[in-house]
């Protein structure tokens, strides 16, 4: 099974037709048969915008819709993933 975890600048290039990202990564993110981005992804993102050092192309709240959008899967942490 081909499947991908992105990392944080991955998925924001993916998401916003970003030309940073390259076209052979992007053709594999669009023919993996699983895509999938942590939540603690998710949470560095809050983290640096609300301190200024992250800007993204539309508002954070645009996210969850362009993740549905994709087929991309949230990984969430469990407590087994911090032993």
């Amino acid at each position: 099974m081909n499947r991908l975890l992105l990392d944080t600048h991955a998925f924001i290039w993916f998401v916003s037709n970003d030309a940073t990202l390259p076209v052979l990564t992007r053709e594999k993110i669009e023919s993996a048969e699983a895509v999938f981005f942590s939540i603690a992804s998710l949470w560095e993102m809050a983290i640096k915008l609300n301190i200024g050092k992250l800007s993204l192309q539309g508002a954070f709240e645009e996210i969850e819709p362009k993740l549905i959008a994709a087929g991309i899967t949230i990984l969430p942490i469990t407590f087994t993933d911090t032993v």
